[in-house]
C-alpha cells in the first residue's frame, strides 16, 4: 500500500519539475510598469490629506500644496520638513529613496524602477499656501433678526415690512477671511450694500446684499458645493472601522465597528465643521456595528453576530441622548446564524411610520451566507414586530450588500446594492420582483465596487447617491431617479447628463497610508433646511475621511 502511494507522488513530482523547465512565455518578459498612482501626503502624525495639484497620469514634476495653517481655523503654522508620503506603486516596482517620512523643504527627486529595470523620475515639490477661501457663509441682520440667503456672490434679504434702514449684521466668513466695510456698523439695507471679502492670500470678491425673493428651480437641486473635508487622520479613524455614518441635529455620528467582538464605541462630530464633539452614549449596547438616521435625526443602530444577543436594533433620539432598545429578535433564524449588520438604512420617522432594512453576508465571494434582507416596519412610533421580515434575494452578492427602502409602507419599493459583484437593483416592495437595474455602464469608468447606495428626496425630485470605490480611492455620484424608467441609463446615452447630476470623477477621496482593502464606505443625508432651499450630503470613505456637500435648489438667474 505504501509503495502504491509513494509512486504516484514521485511521478507527480517529476511532472511538476518537467513542467517548470519550460516557463510560460507570458512570464518570461519582465514588467515595464513604472508609473505611480494615488499620491497622498499627510503630516507626520497622520493628520491632513493632500494630493498633487495635477491629476493622473502624473507628470515627472509634481506639486503638493500644504495649507499655511493647520488644522483649519487654527493659527498653527505648518512645516514641510516632516511630511509622510505614500502612493500606489506597480507590483515589483521599487521607489528610491523609499516613500515615508520625507523632508520637502526643497524639491525631492525619486526614482521608480520597473521590474525590467526601466526608471521613471518624479520630482515632488511641496509649497505652503495661504487660504484662498473668501465666502460669506451666513448673514443675519441683528436688530430685525432676519437671516439673509447666500446665493453665489449675492446675499438676499427676504422682503419684509420691518424697517431695515438702520441695521447691524453678524456675518460668518471663511476661515482667515476679512470683510469691509465692517458689518457691525449700521447700514441701510433698504438699498443694496456691497461688501468686499478678502482671503488670507489677498484675493477678494465683492458681495452684494439686497432685498429680494429667492426662486427655486422646478425640480431637484441646481448646485452642489463642498462645505468641508476631513481626512481619516483628522477625524481619528481606526483602520477599517468607520463604515457607516448618521446625521442627527448638529452632528454626524460614526461608530468604530469591530466585527470580531461585542464592544461598542462611536464618536460624533460637528456637522458644520467636521470637528470632534464627543462620544456617543453606548451604555447597554453590545456589539454596535452600523448606524443610520431617519428623517428627523433619530439614530438607529444594529449589533453584530458576536454580540451574542440575537439581532438587536437600538435607538438614540439624538447624538447626546442615551440609547433605547428598539427591537430584539426572538432567535437567530432570521439571519441563519450568519454575519449581519454591515449595512443599515431607514426611511421615514421613527416617531411615526418608517421602514428599517439591513442585510446578512451574501453567498457570493466565498462568504457562504444566504443573501438575506431583513426588514422592520414602524407604525405610529411602534415597531410592528421585533422579528424582521426576511427576504431572500435571487441574486448572489459577496460579503456586503445594502437594502434601501424608498417609502414608509411595508410594501414600499426598495433598492438592493451589491458591493461585489456590482449590481444596483430597484425592486417592487409588494412582489419583491425586479423593476429596473442600474446599467453595467452606469459610470464612464468604474473603480472596483459599489459599497453604498443612499436614497433621498429633495425639491420634488428623487435621488440615488452611490459610492464608487477601490482600495485606494472613493468617489460619490448622484443620480436623478425621479422617473424610475431612467434608472438603467447608460453613460453612453444622450440623456446621461440629466441622469448623473453630480459627478465625483475629479472630487474623489484618497485612502490613507492603509488602503481600504475591504472597499467600504457610506453616504448619509441631513434634513432639508427650514426654508427648503438647501440640504447636506455626507460622504464617508473608510480609511479616507468625510466630505460634506450642500445641495441648493435656488435658481441664481431668477432672484
Amino acid at each position: 500500500m505504501n509503495k502504491k502511494i509513494i509512486f504516484p507522488l514521485f511521478a507527480l513530482l517529476l511532472i511538476l519539475l518537467n513542467g517548470c523547465a519550460d516557463i510560460d512565455p507570458m512570464f518570461k518578459t519582465k514588467s515595464d510598469k513604472n508609473s505611480m498612482t494615488s499620491l497622498y501626503v499627510t503630516f507626520a502624525n497622520g493628520t491632513g490629506g493632500f494630493t498633487a495639484t495635477t491629476g493622473e497620469p502624473y507628470d515627472s514634476k509634481l506639486t503638493v500644496e500644504i495649507p499655511w495653517y493647520y488644522p483649519e481655523g487654527s493659527y498653527t503654522e505648518t512645516k514641510l520638513d516632516s511630511l509622510f508620503v505614500t502612493a500606489t506603486l506597480p507590483n515589483n516596482a521599487i521607489m528610491t529613496p523609499s516613500f515615508g517620512l520625507v523632508n520637502l523643504t526643497s524639491p525631492k527627486t525619486f526614482q521608480l524602477k520597473a521590474q525590467n529595470g526601466d526608471v521613471k523620475e518624479y520630482t515632488i515639490t511641496a509649497v505652503r499656501k495661504r487660504s484662498s477661501s473668501k465666502e460669506i457663509k451666513s448673514f443675519k441682520l441683528n436688530e430685525s433678526g432676519i437671516s439673509g440667503i447666500v446665493v453665489n456672490n449675492t446675499v438676499i434679504i427676504p422682503y419684509t415690512s420691518e424697517d431695515i434702514s438702520k441695521q447691524t449684521a453678524t456675518v460668518e466668513l471663511s476661515y482667515y477671511a476679512k470683510i469691509s466695510p465692517d458689518p457691525a456698523t449700521v447700514h441701510d439695507y433698504t438699498n443694496p450694500v456691497q461688501y468686499t471679502v478678502t482671503a488670507d492670500d489677498g484675493t477678494s470678491v465683492v458681495y452684494t446684499v439686497k432685498m429680494g425673493t429667492p426662486v427655486k428651480v422646478d425640480q431637484g437641486f441646481y448646485s452642489a458645493k463642498k462645505l468641508w473635508f476631513k481626512s481619516a487622520g483628522d477625524m481619528g479613524f481606526d483602520s477599517y472601522r468607520q463604515i457607516s455614518i448618521a446625521v442627527s441635529g448638529n452632528y454626524i455620528v460614526l461608530p468604530s465597528s469591530n466585527e470580531w467582538d461585542g464592544g461598542s464605541s462611536a464618536k460624533y462630530y460637528d456637522r458644520k465643521t467636521g470637528n470632534y464633539a464627543g462620544d456617543l452614549n453606548v451604555s447597554g449596547v453590545n456589539g454596535l456595528y452600523a448606524v443610520a438616521n431617519d428623517s428627523k435625526g433619530h439614530i438607529v443602530g444594529i449589533n453584530n453576530l458576536y454580540a451574542g444577543e440575537n439581532v438587536c436594533l437600538f435607538r438614540w433620539d439624538n447624538a447626546t441622548s442615551a440609547p433605547k432598545l428598539l427591537a430584539r429578535s426572538t432567535d437567530w433564524s432570521c439571519v441563519n446564524s450568519n454575519f449581519y449588520g454591515r449595512k443599515l438604512s431607514v426611511y421615514g420617522d421613527l416617531d411615526g411610520d418608517a421602514v428599517i432594512m439591513s442585510t446578512t453576508d451574501g453567498s457570493g465571494g466565498g462568504a457562504g451566507g444566504p443573501n438575506r434582507i431583513l426588514k422592520w416596519v414602524v407604525k405610529g412610533g411602534n415597531i410592528v414586530s421585533p422579528d424582521p421580515e426576511v427576504l431572500v434575494y435571487s441574486k448572489a452578492w459577496g460579503w456586503v450588500a445594502k437594502a434601501v427602502p424608498t417609502g414608509t409602507a411595508a410594501t414600499s419599493n426598495y433598492f438592493i446594492c451589491s458591493n461585489l459583484p456590482i449590481f444596483m437593483d430597484y425592486l417592487n416592495g409588494s412582489t419583491n420582483t425586479l423593476v429596473s437595474s442600474f446599467s453595467s455602464n452606469y459610470l464612464p469608468a468604474k473603480r472596483d465596487a459599489t459599497p453604498a447606495l443612499t436614497y433621498f428626496e429633495f425639491n420634488n425630485a428623487k435621488y440615488a447617491a452611490v459610492v464608487d470605490a477601490s482600495p485606494y480611492s472613493s468617489a460619490m455620484n448622484i443620480f436623478n431617479i425621479t422617473d424610475p424608467s431612467k434608472i438603467g441609463t447608460s453613460s453612453s446615452s444622450g440623456s446621461y447628463s440629466t441622469f448623473r447630476v453630480f459627478s465625483g470623477d475629479s472630487d474623489y477621496i484618497l485612502t490613507s497610508a492603509d488602503p481600504n482593502l475591504n472597499i467600504t464606505g457610506e453616504i448619509a443625508v441631513g434634513p432639508v433646511s427650514a426654508d427648503g432651499f438647501t440640504m447636506t450630503v455626507y460622504f464617508l470613505a473608510t480609511n479616507g475621511g468625510v466630505a460634506a456637500y450642500e445641495l441648493s435648489c435656488i435658481d441664481p438667474t431668477k432672484i
